[in-house]
């Protein structure tokens, strides 16, 4: 989700107190010992227990290092006015293993150590090992080289000098978060973010939220497919891409197919791997890691292999497959194409496009398509938004504000979530289908509706919504638009976004634009830009429930 966060005025800003990164630490730790104390291991336990035993100044320090990007720092770069003596702090923790002397480094371990030098200083203390290697190179291209044609060993006595300092317990504190987070990305600035006031979190009752893990499999699990994913990173500059099938090969991948909550992350891997040996001709490969899932969009570049190696047979019948059992709009559209290319029709998004609206603009709108097509519709006398997605997602977001957040579905974790943990996933409308489809239900008028969405502006106007774009041009822009749909209208979007919230709240048109009683949308096509299958799939059920909307080919004048 974007955020488009106004700067605020001098006398708006909010100074926070001097250590509140350490306040916001202990409640991170408090809150997951809470909540999660069964599911934690010794050492997590432990970390816990002897960090609170830990002075305020060496907390300090750890939070403050712990904070920092990377694993390795300098510690002639530590500098915190609100610690007394960073030099006892480093000692005790030192002491206490909270900052630790490494003996041997993993690859990724390497990269970071060799990563906190900048640029210049890398390049000087490669000079005594008289590699043959271009300085020119960008500083991670740099690293990664070293990476290769320097022998570990070598590379650990030329960084790792006694100005290192390496954070310990670094493995502990990162299933803490995960279990705070629900998620391996989480990440402590969002605590500021909420305290300076840049976003409005939900307020939730802590006493209902549910539990981002039911079991510590699911959490080393999604914590273990972190790793690989950091680790293929390196490995994908390093090494040839049937070496990295071998590494693939030796994962256990079905076991964390086998793992709801691992499956996504699993999955992403797969296709990552995947499309990796296709781009360099490895089809074989790449269609055993293909047949893994059948997740979008394995099944696409399935065709797409099988079209270049001419099996057109399999090609129809994984196109088949999509169309009884769709993933997505996109894998539904491309699974049609191959049965319109078999029967020698054009692609059904060509075919849309070329019924488009040819329109004139100005050729010194060529970096601002939209705003130049809006443009035109203005001289004509309409009024409009460049609205694109916002319209619709916020009618979906304000609409269904109780539904999308109801503590009852366990999609609430934590205090600091900006939507609910299932908001993309395929459960999402499994569960909340009864609500849903009861608040469609007994929506019997356009002022009940209106009604509904003014609620929940009133309760929650600014409050994180991953549908909601609180703009006033936006919100004025989707009141425009209710002003001119019927009921039925609304109520079919509402609930076809509602199946699939993850691949049906884009793909809307760029323009919304009306004139006395006469509106419409419009996507915007440039010369050179194609109709993609996600804003197909809209233009198709706009047509189908007489929303007006039209495709706007754009023709550019006074080129020189």
């Amino acid at each position: 989700m974007l955020l488009f966060l106004p700067p605020m005025a001098d006398q708006d800003k909010i100074i926070l107190p001097e250590k509140y990164y350490l306040d916001n630490f202990k409640y991170v730790l408090q809150f997951v010992l809470d909540k999660y104390k069964p599911l934690l291991s010794d050492t997590e336990l432990l970390f816990i227990h002897d960090f609170m035993a830990l002075s305020e100044d060496s907390q300090c320090l750890y939070v403050r290092i712990s904070n920092r990007k990377g694993q390795f720092f300098r510690k002639e770069k530590l500098n915190y006015p609100e610690i007394k003596d960073i030099g006892i702090a480093h000692l005790d923790l030192l002491d206490r293993r909270f900052i630790v002397k490494k003996t041997a480094l993993e690859i990724d371990e390497c990269f970071q150590l060799i990563n906190s030098y900048n640029k210049p200083e890398i390049v000087q203390r490669i000079k005594p090992l008289d590699l043959s290697i271009d300085k020119r190179l960008k500083k991670d291209e740099l690293i990664l080289t070293l990476l290769e044609i320097v022998d570990g060993n070598q590379l650990y006595d030329t960084f790792y000098t006694d100005d290192i300092i390496a954070q310990g317990g670094q493995v502990e504190l990162d299933m803490i978060k995960l279990f705070f987070f629900g998620h391996n990305h989480g990440d402590m600035s969002d605590f500021v973010v909420r305290d300076i006031g840049h976003v409005k979190f939900l307020t939730v009752d802590e006493t209902q939220l549910g539990s981002s893990f039911d079991s510590r499999e699911e959490a080393e699990a999604i914590m273990h497919l972190s790793q690989l994913h950091k680790e293929y990173y390196l490995l994908e500059e390093a090494l040839t891409p049937l070496a990295i099938y071998e590494w693939f090969a030796q994962i256990e991948i079905k076991y964390f197919l086998a793992l709801d909550k691992a499956r996504p992350q699993t999955e992403k891997l797969i296709h990552k791997v995947g499309y990796h040996l296709e781009k360099h001709k490895h089809y074989d490969e790449a269609l055993t890691l293909y047949h893994l899932t059948t997740a979008s969009p394995m099944r696409e570049r399935r065709i797409r292999i099988y079209n270049k190696q001419k099996a057109f047979d399999l090609s129809l019948n994984t196109a088949q497959e999509i169309l009884n059992h769709p993933n997505d709009n996109k894998e539904y559209y491309i699974a049609q194409d191959v049965i319109n290319k078999l029967d020698k029709k054009l692609k059904t998004t060509t075919i849309r496009q070329k019924e488009g609206l040819m329109i004139l603009v100005d050729y010194s709108y060529v970096q601002q398509v939209e705003q130049g097509v809006l443009a035109y519709f203005e001289s004509q006398g309409y009024s409009g938004y460049h609205s694109e997605n916002t319209i619709c997602r916020n009618i979906f977001g304000l609409f269904f504000w109780e539904e999308i957040f109801d503590p009852q579905y366990n999609s609430l974790h934590q205090p600091l979530q900006r939507s609910p943990s299932d908001i993309y996933g395929k459960d999402f409308y499994t569960k909340r289908k009864e609500a849903i489809e009861a608040k469609l239900s007994s929506t019997k008028s356009k002022a009940q509706l209106r009604a509904i969405l003014n609620r929940s502006i009133q309760t929650h106007d600014g409050v994180a919504n991953p549908f909601v774009y609180w703009n006033e041009d936006m919100i004025a822009g989707m009141w425009q638009f209710l002003a001119f749909a019927q009921l039925k209208q609304i109520k079919a979007l509402l609930a076809t976004i509602a199946i699939d919230p993850k691949n049906r709240s884009t793909g809307f048109p760029d323009l919304f634009v009306w004139k006395d009683k006469d509106y419409a949308f419009y996507e915007v096509k440039s010369p050179n830009d194609h109709l993609s299958e996600k804003q197909l799939f809209w233009l198709e059920h706009f047509d189908a429930w007489g929303i007006k909307a039209e495709i706007a080919l754009v023709e550019w004048t006074g080129k020189e």
